[in-house]
């Protein structure tokens, strides 16, 4: 759900909460403002049992049932008991703020902006407008405190364009252009594998916003082995490494390198860890005495490795492969496709699908 893209508070574990956010005596970080004396007239709860209250939806929260936490809110406001996420206050003095403006804070509050991340390849200059639009409609719900709006906006901008809202940051994006290419990356690969990558990425943050933790290490152990992925969380980056003592070879150069690698050599790498027999000529890394001969397979650079990998998928078999390739194509791919076939681009991605497979059954 979209209520609070980073939902995952405090990282991997739960840990110790009230280090993690400086949670009060109560176990929340709610402070209570207005009249401190509670009138048994407009709120018969005692302050103990709000403050349980309080702590138990957050609790809720953190757990992801926000059906109970939003049940333990309206039990809060029977009871005279007013709540607002947004200012993280409470107050039970039968007064209301305005859930859109705080003057009492030093001047208006307004709803969050949020911004673009990525190029947002694929989509249309009327596409990206409407994005723009519902995310910022999903802002002012939030900020109003309109969560079941929040949640089907979110689901909205998911289903129908494969788009992720970081709350944290204040940024929206594709799902595989949410984690960008760092610009100290050791080499650039090509388009299409950076959009592969990106896909893998996509999967990972997924895994991570419904905390299976277990997956997204999957996958980020994954990008590391095969494509010398490294991922940085904190800047939302993904860079290419240098081979280990070694370093990759500019395509179309002629060099001199006793650490400089092919994808020859990084294949003949692997067969050595598989027990194979290899010639001095066929080890991964070129020694100071071995000589360079011209006339060998020309050098490859990491593209040609992806690619290798590419072929071998697309020999699998025909009768499966279109349902496989669609699932695994982004929205706006996926609305290419259809208007190359000249059909209806509008739709959640589960109906492109299926549009294009019965257009091509």
């Amino acid at each position: 759900g979209g209520r609070g893209g980073g939902r995952g508070r405090g990282g991997r574990g739960r840990g110790s909460p009230t280090r993690e956010r400086g949670f009060n005596e109560h176990g929340h970080d709610y402070t209570q403002i207005g009249n401190p004396v509670i009138d048994p007239a407009i709120c018969p709860l005692a302050e103990d049992e709000i403050h349980a209250l309080i702590r138990t939806r957050m609790e809720c929260k953190f757990d992801r049932n926000f059906q109970e936490a939003d049940r333990i809110e309206q039990e809060l406001i029977r009871n005279g008991v007013d709540v607002h996420d947004g200012f993280k206050e409470w107050r039970a003095d039968g007064e209301a703020w305005s859930r859109g403006n705080r003057r009492d804070r030093g001047g208006p509050r307004v709803a969050k902006e949020y911004f673009q991340r990525g190029p947002g390849n694929g989509l249309t200059a009327e596409e990206i407008e409407e994005i723009t639009k519902l995310v910022k409609e999903r802002s002012e719900a939030k900020f109003n405190a309109d969560y079941a709006r929040a949640d089907e906006i979110f689901e909205e901008l998911s289903d129908t364009y494969d788009v992720n809202v970081d709350d944290k940051k204040g940024e929206w994006a594709l799902l595989y252009e949410e984690y960008l290419l760092a610009p100290d990356t050791a080499f650039v690969p090509e388009e299409k594998v950076q959009i592969m990558i990106g896909k893998k990425l996509g999967e990972r943050v997924l895994a991570r916003k419904s905390r299976d933790f277990a997956l997204a290490d999957e996958i980020r152990d994954e990008l590391l082995e095969e494509f010398l992925v490294e991922v940085d969380d904190r800047t939302k980056e993904w860079r290419i490494l240098q081979p280990e003592g070694g370093r990759w070879a500019d395509d179309g150069k002629e060099e001199e390198d006793i650490n400089l690698i092919t994808k020859d050599e990084w294949d003949n790498d692997d067969d050595e860890e598989d027990g194979e027999e290899e010639d001095d000529d066929d080890v991964g890394f070129d020694e100071e005495d071995d000589e360079v001969d011209d006339d060998d397979e020309e050098e490859e650079n990491f593209d040609e490795i992806v690619s290798e990998s590419i072929e071998q998928d697309e020999e699998k078999d025909e009768s499966t492969k279109e349902k496989i390739d669609l699932s695994s194509l982004t929205v706006p791919e996926l609305k290419e496709k259809l208007r190359e076939a000249g059909l209806q681009v509008s739709g959640k991605k589960a109906e492109l699908i299926e549009r294009l497979e019965l257009n091509s059954a």
